[in-house]
Formats: structure tokens, C-alpha cells, sequence
């Protein structure tokens, strides 16, 4: 990033379980495969080490916290999407609330 790029939300719609199955949960010190729930993935992975699934979705439980890493994703992974923790948890609590309610 240049000195006069800055980081900005972008919204878009996505299937939430699909995002799910190739996503990549990253809370304080380790990660979590949002496919198979295997735990200390790390950033730098781009495959889940037990279910191979490849990362296209990064999410970070505590964003403020991480944002050093996200420059850096930025620089070494451009095709990795960062997305909202809090909006993907929301969007699968609300789909499977509707599977359940069916």
C-alpha cells in the first residue's frame, strides 16, 4: 500500500455458508478453519493443514487489534478478502435460524 492508500469497508453480498467453507477465523494468536473448525491455523497458511481447504476468506475476531497484519496480508496475499467478523457471525446465526424455522 502507498502512503495514501487507506483501508475502507466494502460491502457486497455473499452466500454465508460459502464463505464459511473457505474461511479463515483469526483470533488473538491463532487461527481457526471455518470449514472443519481445526484450531492454531496460521495466517500464513493458505490451505487448512487437516481438511486441505483452501483460504479465500480471512476474518479477524478482534480487527483493531490485528491491523498491522492486515498491510501485511495486503502486500503478500492481494486475492485474500478480509471481512467482518461480527457481519459473517450475524449473516450464519440468521441462516441457520431460518433452516431451523423451516
Amino acid at each position: 500500500m502507498t502512503p495514501h492508500e487507506k483501508l475502507i469497508r466494502v460491502y457486497q453480498k455473499n452466500d454465508p455458508k460459502a464463505v464459511n467453507e473457505h474461511l479463515l477465523i483469526y483470533g488473538d494468536v491463532s487461527g481457526q478453519c471455518g470449514h472443519c473448525n481445526a484450531l492454531d491455523v496460521k495466517l500464513e497458511m493458505n490451505f487448512c493443514p487437516s481438511c486441505k481447504t483452501e483460504f479465500l476468506y480471512v476474518a479477524f475476531r478482534n480487527i483493531k487489534f490485528h491491523l498491522p497484519k492486515v498491510t501485511k496480508l495486503f502486500a503478500q496475499r492481494p486475492s485474500l478478502k478480509i471481512i467482518d467478523y461480527d457481519d459473517h457471525k450475524r449473516n450464519l446465526g440468521e441462516l441457520k435460524a431460518e433452516e431451523f424455522l423451516k
